[in-house]
């Protein structure tokens, strides 16, 4: 398995036959199929969503409609999808804070661990913390030194108060004594406006990719346990040893008991994709990387994270 994974052909009696005639023998078994998706479109969720409704289309020619339910958090969409008829007709795009962080600090009609399939991740994110290119802090050393000189004085920001970057980083700045403001936006763009206009001096988010290609950004950190694709050579949360460092995917869920012939169709699709050119092209624009997981180990990297940033928010004090 590829080493960035989420969590960590067939054979006949005749000749084999390449997979996308084997899988245009079968079917879609529920006939159609809609994906919700929990953001507004025109962002990295929209382009994860249609990137899978594309390779359906033009590979099982299946037509997926993406139906975008933005909104508290994701929480609205993950909500309707809980109540679907598991009949393969109503799948959602997979996002890690309505699943793994907002049920521990806000009131939800779901639960987690019981009320879904999570059928397979495809698409690895990175989510670093970085700073303006004029900023002093050339390492994350030296910003967290700034920032224990100077209690309190440290401004930072993400894309979503009280989401995974922002449980995970304040994680961090607890192990390492630092004392740092954080101080919440309503989306990742409104965060990284503020720090390219001086008003504050870190954000952690996932739509980094086009202020680096512009050169109006430096990645200090990665969050998560895997290195950035275009900075290997950076620090991750994981090395530093830090108490949360959750890989974040974008995959496919359902409601639970989806039957196992929806679960194994989009686990082949999925897989297929991955190694096709157009999600190549994706990963690009993404700024993201290879995953492939399949349902159970998908399934048990949603659970046993879950239960860890639980634990996390506990330590915090952020649970209400």
């Amino acid at each position: 398995m590829d080493r960035r994974s989420f969590l960590i052909g067939s054979t006949l009696a005749a000749a084999p036959l390449p997979l996308p005639v084997l899988a245009a023998a079968r079917p879609y078994p529920a006939g159609d199929a809609t994906i919700v998706v929990g953001f507004a479109a025109g962002g990295a969720g929209d382009l994860a969503a249609r990137t899978v409704a594309k390779y359906a289309k033009s590979a099982r020619d299946l037509a997926v409609t993406l139906d975008f339910r933005p909104g508290a958090g994701g929480t609205i969409a993950t909500d309707q999808v809980a109540r679907a008829k598991p009949d393969g007709s109503i799948l959602s795009l997979f996002s890690v804070s309505p699943l793994m962080v907002a049920p521990h600090i806000q009131k939800v009609p779901y639960d987690p661990a019981k009320d879904f399939t999570y059928v397979a991740a495809y698409a690895g994110i990175s989510i670093p913390l970085f700073v303006h290119a004029d900023s002093p802090f050339a390492t994350w050393d030296e910003l967290l030194d700034h920032a224990r000189a100077n209690p309190g004085r440290l401004r930072w920001a993400t894309a979503a108060p009280r989401g995974l970057a922002h449980i995970a980083t304040e994680a961090a700045f607890r192990q390492e004594g630092v004392e740092a403001v954080f101080v919440p936006f309503g989306g990742g763009s409104e965060a990284v406006t503020a720090l390219l206009g001086g008003h504050i001096d870190a954000v952690v988010a996932s739509g980094y990719g086009p202020h680096l290609e512009a050169g109006s950004i430096r990645l200090l950190i990665e969050t998560g346990p895997d290195p950035i694709p275009e900075q290997p050579e950076l620090p991750t949360f994981k090395t530093r040893g830090y108490p949360l460092a959750i890989p974040a995917a974008y995959g496919l869920f359902g409601p639970a008991d989806l039957p196992a012939e929806i679960v194994s169709w989009w686990e082949e699709l999925l897989e297929e994709m991955t190694a096709s050119d157009a999600y190549k092209g994706f990963l690009k624009t993404l700024h993201g990387h290879r995953v492939y997981a399949d349902n159970a180990s998908f399934t048990q990297t949603v659970v046993d994270g879950y239960r860890e940033i639980g634990r996390q928010i506990d330590t915090l004090g952020l649970r209400p």
